[in-house]
């Protein structure tokens, strides 16, 4: 019987002579057949390679997608006080300019307040950083000792805040004034003003401050709206003053209800248009006052006070976040003409505080 054949790794001269691998090359078959070690290697390397190859191949689609994921950041929200959440700077103005915002990485976060007063004390303490608010409120804030230097005005005014007094419909006067002059003896006008911590209450001691005679012949009480009317209808008071857009619902509230019986108004609005005095006072280089008209007839019209609502910010966020600044100003510019359009202002409300 022949010899027994020795395998061809223990003789490869052999192999090579009988032809069993020919030319003294191993087939790949029979390394990783004969060399499980070297077969997992090389299934290691083929894998990351091909996880290499699939790295390198994906890539944006277009030059916008790839400049978007390089400026990518992190979203900013600012919480902006605003006020009640239905009045136009909750409603209107943060939402609209939260619209032209949100594309640039900031949200603008509507902040409930009393109103105001309360929205600049929040700014000046450091509670908040940004706020809406009426114009005559924030000139009058930032003079203050331990807001002064923390608060400033950002970008244009946004729209108007107009004064108005509601009365009894039955009220004879037309004018506050002369519902103040027409008092019996002893006798003092209740009036409400929105409460403490509403821009009202403040536009309404400025009123006063201007007209010294009357101020000894009102009591303003701190009701608010809801309070105020159910006041006013009860005959607990003489009038209620608020500072409002021109189209807010209070004042629909106002224009709409009716008497169940008789099918008339409850409410009307009486004249209490700025002095003189009022009206020559500026802030930022323009008038912090103007006149208004509320509403027409075809014979007169009842005019009033009016101050801008303006975007507040506190000057030490300003510095720290000029980005961020940068684009709730720029945003606000855009956003004015819709938002004058949903708060119900003319479109060229703003002539009404230039100054020569």
């Amino acid at each position: 019987m022949g010899s027994q054949s020795q395998p061809c790794h223990e003789n490869v001269e052999e192999c090579g002579r009988t032809g069993a691998i020919g030319r003294r090359r191993f087939s790949m078959f029979y390394l990783l057949r004969e060399f499980p070690q070297m077969a997992l290697a090389l299934r290691s390397a083929a894998a990351l390679l091909a996880f290499l190859l699939a790295g390198t191949q994906t890539h944006a689609e277009s030059l916008s997608e790839r400049r978007a994921a390089k400026e990518k950041v992190e979203i900013i929200e600012v919480e902006v006080a605003c006020g009640k959440l239905d009045k136009e700077n909750c409603a209107i103005v943060v939402p609209e300019i939260d619209a032209k915002t949100a594309s640039k990485g900031v949200r603008l976060k509507p902040l409930e307040s009393k109103g105001s007063v309360e929205s600049l004390n929040g700014l000046c303490d450091g509670d908040v950083m940004v706020a809406v608010v009426q114009a005559d409120v924030l000139a009058a804030r930032v003079g203050k000792p331990n807001c002064t230097g923390k608060v400033v005005a950002l970008g244009p005014p946004v729209y108007p805040y107009e004064g108005f007094v509601v009365v009894r419909a039955e009220t004879r006067e037309d004018k506050f004034g002369d519902m103040i002059d027409n008092l019996k003896p002893g006798t003092v006008l209740r009036v409400a003003a929105g409460g403490s911590g509403s821009g009202g209450e403040l536009t309404l001691r400025n009123i006063l401050a201007n007209a010294p005679e009357w101020k000894q012949t009102i009591d303003i009480q701190p009701d608010g709206s809801a309070t105020a009317l159910n006041k006013l209808r009860d005959r607990q008071l003489d009038a209620f003053f608020v500072m409002d857009g021109p189209q807010s619902p209070l004042l629909q509230e106002v224009r709409e209800t009716v008497d169940l019986k008789t099918k008339q108004r409850v409410f009307k609005f009486v004249d209490i248009r700025p002095s003189a005095k009022l009206l020559g006072v500026q802030f930022n280089g323009r008038g912090l006052y103007a006149t208004a008209t509320i509403e027409a007839g075809w014979f007169s019209a009842i005019k009033s006070i009016s101050t801008p609502a303006v975007i507040a910010i506190r000057d030490d966020f300003y510095k720290s976040q000029p980005a961020v600044a940068a684009k709730i100003r720029q945003s606000t510019e855009d956003a004015l003409p819709a938002i004058a359009i949903r708060a119900g202002a003319r479109p060229d409300w703003r002539q009404d505080f230039d100054r020569p």
